[in-house]
């Protein structure tokens, strides 16, 4: 069976995601990066619940000090409005691969949507 990792949010976009692969027969395994400045770090607002409601499991994943490094010191410079920045981006995908790897995923989604918001980082 094909498996594939999750970025999930909770939000509406990822669960639309989980949703359409496991309705495909994919083998979907959801984690969601938590963040210091996450409000969702004490109840992880509803990312369990949802995960639960989807039949899917759930690995959280809490960012630590090297997050808080790279966060202060960033290669390619700060995001602005609601867009994170292009390093935070490029280490939860980092992550995100590993973690793939290591439960033996075949890929990894997100519930983005292509294009909706070009050219928003810079």
């Amino acid at each position: 069976m094909v498996k594939a990792l999750a970025l999930f949010s909770g939000g509406l976009d990822s669960i639309l995601a989980v949703k359409l692969l496991v309705s495909q027969g994919i083998d979907v395994v959801a984690v969601n990066f938590v963040g210091a400045f996450s409000s969702c770090a004490k109840d992880n607002c509803g990312v369990t619940e949802a995960a639960k409601q989807l039949g899917v499991p759930l690995k959280v994943v809490k960012l630590g000090d090297e997050y808080l490094k790279m966060i202060r010191e960033p290669k390619h410079g700060y995001g602005k409005n609601m867009n994170p920045c292009v390093d935070c981006r490029i280490y939860i995908l980092k992550k995100a691969k590993k973690i793939a790897e290591e439960i033996g995923a075949d890929f990894i989604f997100t519930g983005e949507v292509l294009g909706e918001r070009p050219m928003s980082q810079h």
